[in-house]
């Protein structure tokens, strides 16, 4: 069972930030995959496939070429820029009684005292692994308190504390695409949220009045559920990675025009990552899409690895989510 101890039998999901719902369990494979849903998926294949393309002839424009020198310029305060985002991130959640996300409340002292560790050791670069052991904690706690089936929505804390405890050691230079495969599986993670909890979405829409530009509700979340996919796999194969952050920046800029306060709590540490993202591109290390020799077969990685990336964590967040909640929608 995916249930913590505290016996809280209800439903921890990305979108209960803003509504009230709490006793859907996902669809099923049969009614995620509709013809709507495949016409999509084409869809979102043929931009992935587009991407794929243009992601090295883009990068040869000197126009890019002069934006990618400036950002390398600032690549040595990367560790800086995450500890002054981090830092204020933490700020807010001490600040607002919560911890890792605004749905997750803190329910003692002795996590805000865990929140201050983590607040504390990033004021000095040695301190780091301690800020980072302390945010190991709080995210096992959240995983015991809230179950494994939500916890999963916050995966780039992964990324964070390994990045952190990593920071001052020999392998710091391969930290970024940790946070970069992290990131993306929690990107990729809501994105299943849209597509097999699509009820929840729907109330966030209607509560919000959020414009749909011409699509009806039920397509415009399936077409934000894609999207958020496709960019995760674009984070985690190294596709157009700089364009995706901003992107990505933009995106959340948006929402938090409309959600207020909580998504800038929300939100906050995600943007400082997207920052990073900004600034590293690439990185060092060959990407996943750069390790095939041939255009065509890494044109064939991205595409079918992205349908098993789809499938497979689809099927298992049905399986959790069912699990965990049951079977009645």
């Amino acid at each position: 069972m995916f249930l913590s101890d505290t016996g809280m039998k209800r439903m921890y999901a990305h979108v209960k930030w803003f509504t009230g719902e709490q006793h859907w369990s996902p669809l099923s494979f049969a009614e995620v995959i509709t013809p709507s849903f495949l016409f999509w998926l084409g869809v979102t294949l043929a931009g992935l496939l587009l991407s794929a393309i243009f992601d090295e002839p883009l990068e040869r424009l000197r126009p890019v070429r002069r934006i990618h020198s400036l950002l390398d310029k600032l690549k040595p305060y990367e560790t800086l820029i995450l500890r002054l985002g981090l830092g204020i991130g933490l700020l807010l959640q001490l600040v607002t009684g919560t911890f890792l996300a605004p749905e997750l409340a803190s329910s003692g002292s002795w996590v805000t005292a865990m929140l201050a560790i983590a607040l504390a050791g990033l004021l000095h670069r040695k301190l780091l692994p301690v800020s980072g052991g302390a945010l190991a904690v709080l995210y096992v706690y959240a995983l015991w308190k809230y179950g494994l089936f939500h916890g999963l929505d916050y995966m780039f804390y992964v990324g964070i504390v390994y990045y952190l405890i990593v920071a001052g050691t020999r392998w710091r230079r391969g930290a970024t695409p940790v946070l970069y495969v992290f990131t993306g599986l929690s990107l990729a993670w809501v994105g299943l949220e849209k597509m097999t909890l699509p009820e929840l979405a729907y109330d966030i829409v209607h509560e919000f009045d959020i414009p749909t530009f011409g699509f009806t509700v039920e397509e415009f979340v399936l077409i934000s559920g894609f999207i958020e996919l496709g960019l995760a796999w674009t984070f985690i194969v190294g596709i157009l990675s700089r364009f995706t952050s901003l992107l990505v920046t933009l995106v959340f800029v948006t929402t938090t025009m409309v959600f207020g306060f909580k998504e800038i709590v929300g939100h906050t540490i995600i943007h400082t990552l997207l920052i990073m993202f900004l600034i590293e591109g690439r990185g060092a290390f060959k990407t996943p899409f750069q390790f095939h020799g041939s255009a065509v077969r890494r044109y064939a990685f991205v595409l079918v690895n992205f349908c098993v990336l789809l499938f497979g964590l689809m099927a298992l967040y049905i399986w959790m989510g069912q699990q965990t909640y049951g079977h009645a929608h």
